[in-house]
């Protein structure tokens, strides 16, 4: 006695109950806990597609669409189509199709593609924040993973979380793995199966490389460090070094099932277009992506008058600073931490340095590509940080928030949808008569899907002064004049990416192209030019690479 106790460092790592050591739980009790999770999923899918529907569709979400309604009428592989640098094959498209069947071809499949796809990211970062944990502890866990996640922003954050499809719903099946990782025993099975999920999402998403197959390598190797330090059987590691070489040979088993699509007659992947940041400018980078994650997290408040708008990115920073605090904890404790958590840490900075270095990336446009990073702070956060707050009789404070976020989220589903200008023009067009023609890619398949297939919109490129078919999500034989009969063009509009590309620019590559129309029409901010002669005739084709051109 009298001497100085010494503190041991204790790991952070989850414990596992030992099998025997559970109690048996009445059936009533057992059966009301997936129920009441059952019923909040349904809730959060009902306000979701709410919120979903007040952004419009664009030709992203069009174009997946209507692959899944070729799908339907039988082309499995879609043969004749050339997707976009990322096919989402694996991801989102089953998920379009079941829609597609169950609700009919119309602009709805994307809202509700979109708040499911959200939801199950809710529900997923729940579950994977729980891991082991048990009672009081477990619930608040839950609670503060999707809280954190609850009230998604409206504008861009709406449009880069709740809409067409894109890196978000990738988060889903990822959220899987990560959940087989945490809950399956190290078995020989479990490195067969990730890697077989692994390469099955890569087929549709290659952003799976850096999210899962880089991540899950790193730790792994490092995992497996010491015992090949200490001259040890390597058989001791042979979990992690399973886990490693299967997902090495993942993005290999995708790439070789892409060609196989492709030999088989399939769909062709366009290459991708992404590029390294110049190093002069990578500064401009890192504040973008600094707001990029504000706006994933609804904390985006750059640029906002003190008023409603501002107060509620405002209190999203609680949430964001959360997940940032966690994830420092997660690294300055790295080696304290079990599988999972070091893998989703290490995916989340992967995540972050592949999109600082990349060419140009916005706010707007590029937010998407680091989604990953909203379910991994939320998970962090509930994992690593519910004992703290705790402890520090933070609760109330906890509280407090949620039912800040519960509100923004009844704030965000009580909006109005806006007026959308491709609705109205895809109704004018079919009681003109004027059912097949041709427009920019921003408007295509988006003017397509608002009319539920009746007129159908092609894309064509502007190629300095000519128009031209350049394959984005297009099929073959749309531009066929022995199948189709195309008779107007509909210059970019008020949705559009295009409208630096004026209108009166195309009218005159039009010209160019196709003569001199006999009919204009200017219809809510669009412009249309009818031809009495079929146009497909007289379209060139231009290369496959390159970005999108208007």
């Amino acid at each position: 006695m009298g001497g100085s106790e010494v503190e041991t460092p204790v790991a952070e790592t989850e414990i596992r109950p030992a099998p025997d050591a559970r109690p048996v739980t009445p059936w009533p009790r057992r059966l009301a806990w997936p129920a009441l999770f059952a019923a909040a999923g349904l809730a959060l899918f009902a306000a979701y597609l709410r919120q979903a529907r007040t952004v419009p569709i664009l030709s992203d979400g069009g174009s997946i669409a209507l692959q899944a309604q070729d799908i339907l009428h039988g082309n499995v592989l879609l043969r004749g189509w050339t997707t976009a640098d990322l096919s989402f094959y694996t991801t989102e498209l089953p998920q379009y199709v079941l829609i597609v069947l169950a609700h009919g071809l119309n602009a709805d499949v994307v809202h509700i593609a979109g708040a499911m796809s959200y939801t199950l990211m809710v529900l997923g970062a729940a579950l994977l924040a729980r891991g082991y944990a048990a009672g009081r502890e477990g619930a608040l866990r839950m609670l503060i993973a999707a809280g954190i996640m609850l009230a998604p922003s409206l504008g861009t954050g709406s449009a880069t979380l709740l809409s067409n499809p894109d890196h978000t719903g990738t988060q889903v099946p990822m959220l899987v793995i990560w959940l087989i990782l945490d809950r399956a025993r190290p078995r020989w099975w479990v490195p067969v199966l990730v890697a077989v999920l692994l390469a099955w999402v890569q087929v549709g998403d290659t952003l799976v490389l850096y999210e899962g197959v880089v991540p899950l390598v790193i730790v792994c190797a490092m995992r497996a460090y010491p015992v090949y330090r200490q001259r040890r059987p390597l058989s001791e590691s042979w979990y992690e070094l399973s886990l490693a070489a299967g997902a090495i040979v993942s993005p290999i088993a995708a790439a070789v099932a892409l060609k196989l699509i492709r030999a088989l007659g399939g769909f062709v992947v366009r290459p991708p277009t992404a590029t390294f940041v110049v190093v002069d400018t990578m500064y401009r980078n890192v504040w973008v992506a600094v707001e990029s994650v504000l706006v994933l997290f609804g904390a985006d408040f750059s640029g906002e008058q003190l008023g409603a708008h501002a107060a509620i990115a405002l209190i999203h920073l609680a949430g964001t600073a959360l997940a940032v605090w966690a994830t420092c904890r997660a690294l300055r404790r790295f080696g304290m931490q079990d599988l999972v958590v070091q893998v989703i840490t290490v995916a989340a900075v992967v995540l972050m340095i592949a999109y600082l270095t990349r060419g140009n990336p916005s706010v707007a446009g590029s937010t998407h590509e680091i989604a990953g990073v909203l379910p991994i702070g939320a998970v962090l956060a509930g994992r690593l940080l519910a004992g703290t707050l705790t402890r520090a009789r933070l609760i109330p404070v906890l509280v407090l928030a949620l039912v800040c976020y519960a509100g923004i989220l009844a704030h965000n589903i009580v909006q109005q949808a806006p007026y959308n200008a491709n609705r109205q023009l895809a109704g004018w067009l079919q009681a003109h008569h004027l059912t097949y023609g041709l427009g920019d890619y921003w408007n295509a398949n988006a003017i397509t899907l608002d009319s539920g297939d009746q007129v159908q919109v092609r894309y064509v490129s502007r190629i300095g002064d000519t128009l031209a078919v350049r394959p984005w999500e297009t099929k073959n034989s749309w531009y066929d004049p022995a199948q189709h009969d195309a008779t107007f063009l509909v210059t970019p509009g008020p949705a559009s990416a295009c409208q630096a590309s004026t209108p009166p620019g195309w009218q005159a590559a039009a010209q160019a192209t196709f003569g001199p129309p006999e009919r204009t029409y200017q219809v809510d901010g669009f412009t249309v030019l009818v031809w009495n002669e079929n146009l497909l005739g007289h379209l060139g084709k231009a290369a496959m690479h390159g970005p999108i051109q208007c």
